[in-house]
This record gives C-alpha cells, structure tokens and sequence, in this order.
C-alpha cells in the first residue's frame, strides 16, 4: 500500500521529525508513506482528462495521499482521480477559509465569536469604523499569523491603536494602519471583538468522528495563545458538555484529522474559534504519550 505524504518544500525542514514519523510508523503498517513536494508535482488536465507528473516524469498513482499542505485545489483533484485524499477537498476548502468556515458551522447554533466577513478592498474603511476593541485576521492566516489588534480612538488622541505580535517574539509591538493592511496581503479579513480576557484557548484533536484529546493554551502576553508563538499549554479533559459541542461540529463534517479550537470566554465557557486542517502536533506530544500518526494511520487504513 502506497501514500503520498504532501508537503510544501519549505515546511520539510521544520516537520523532519513528523514527517520521519509518518514513513517509519507506515512500515509498521506495510505502508509505503512517500514524502511529495508540491513545487516537484505537476498536475491539471491533458487530453481530456485529469493528469499528475513527479520532477517532470509520470508517476504512478497511491493508494491514498495525505496532504500537509493547504492547497484544495489538489485535494479535489486527487479526488477526481479515485484517490482518497486525507483531509478531503470539502474539509481543505472550508477549514481554510475562516470566514466560510463561521458561516458553515453557524447552522449549529453554537457559541461562536461574532464575525463580519470583509471583501479585502474595503478593510481600511473597516478599520475605520470599528467602536470596540477588536481582532482583524486573514481568512487564510494559520500559527497566529496575520491576525492584529486594533483599538477604537482614545478620547484624548482620536487616535486609533494596532498592533501585532511578532512570530519570533511575544511582545506586542505597535503597527500603523499601512503595515497592519501590507501585513494582511490584501486578503480578504474577518473582524471580531475582542473575546475571552483570559487569554486562553482550546484545541480539540479529531481523527474521523473521535475526539483523541485536548490541549488548553494560554498566552504568556498579549492576545494570542499559539504554541508556536511562546503559549503555555497542558492537557486539558473535556466535560461532558464539552464534548457535545465537539461532537456537533464533528457531525458537519468528514474529517480525516484536525484541530478543532475554541476562545475560552470569561465564564469559562467554550467559544468556537476555528479549524485547522494542516494541524500541528508538537503541542500533543509535549503534553501527552499519545502516538497520534499511528492513531491517524490506523483510521486512514479503516477507511481504505
């Protein structure tokens, strides 16, 4: 049995370690894991039909891919070609996009954090308009990045404050309104109020329809708890109630694994935040003994 393990080129050297995971845990298995670099993988249509080409020969196809990097449009087209794709094209195409993402969760009537969806040329005046503190992120941002405090205008300056935190420092740092929009990269925005004083969230680690474990990040300073960004984290066990929102959000979708994560609100309530398809592990190992490649090569084995 044949994958194809896709990443990007310049995230192999940063998930080494992972993706060493993933081939010897394969052979574990009788899965042969082939690590893919989509700069190297050529795909589209010719004659009429869906082709892939690998370094510019053919190449024949797997039996299944998982794909670690954010790319849908290959998702579905592994799909179009009979392969079954880990997360599928559904996931790829909604997970990645946070504004899509609230829509489509919002028919659970769920806690959620308010959200207004932004075309990217109107951001500025977005910016402008807002009375309340407030979080600007990229619909595509992932690890905390482009994503930016802003404050309404003080009474004695009429002045607005921004501010982001740096991926190699956790100091907030104060940006002007030019460099918080060159930051976002004309994306499309989300803009939210500031929610959970506690600075503190949840993520929630899901193969198929299984809530594997939870881990709680709090953030040492500023607004953003990511690991990856100097946030604290421990393991954390889910009520019973917990779990039922879980599972609701688990129920729009057919997930293969994610990370499902939420704001703790003040009350200690959970808040439904986002999802992440291409989610990262190194927070789940630090914190727990679970062996989550062999968990998700278990599931994708079931599902073959």
């Amino acid at each position: 049995m044949v994958g194809w393990l896709i990443y990007s080129g310049h995230d192999v050297e940063k998930n080494k370690r992972y993706i060493e995971f993933y081939i010897k845990e394969g052979k574990l298995q009788s899965m042969q894991i082939k690590l893919i670099l989509i700069e190297k993988l050529e795909f589209g249509v010719r004659n009429n039909t869906w082709y892939f080409k690998y370094e510019n020969n053919e190449i024949g196809r797997p039996d299944f891919a998982i794909c670690r990097t954010i790319y849908p449009l290959l998702n579905k087209q592994l799909e179009y070609m009979g392969i079954k794709v880990f997360n599928n094209s559904k996931v790829a195409e909604i997970c990645n996009d946070k504004a899509r993402t609230y829509q489509y969760v919002a028919q659970l009537d769920i806690d959620m954090v308010d959200s207004a969806f932004v075309k990217n040329y109107m951001t500025e005046e977005a910016m402008n308009q807002i009375q309340e503190p407030s979080v600007i992120k990229a619909v595509a941002g992932h690890g905390g990045t482009q994503v930016f405090f802003l404050e309404p205008p003080t009474k004695e300056t009429g002045e607005k404050e921004f501010s982001n935190e740096k991926t190699n420092n956790t100091t907030s740092v104060e940006f002007d309104k030019r460099e918080i929009l060159n930051g976002l990269n004309q994306s499309d925005i989300v803009l939210q109020p500031l929610t959970g004083s506690k600075h503190q969230d949840l993520r929630v680690y899901v193969i198929g329809k299984k809530i594997i474990a939870a881990i709680l990040r709090t953030a040492k300073e500023g607004f953003k708890s990511n690991f990856s960004l100097g946030g604290d984290v421990r393991e954390y066990h889910l009520s019973k109630g917990e779990t039922t929102t879980v599972e609701k959000i688990i129920s729009l979708f057919d997930f293969g694994l994610v990370g499902i994560d939420f704001i703790i609100g003040d009350k200690g309530e959970l808040i439904f935040n986002e999802i992440e398809d291409v989610v990262g592990a190194r927070m789940l190992y630090q914190c727990t003994d679970i062996n989550l490649v062999r968990l998700y090569l278990d599931y994708i084995k079931m599902n073959l």
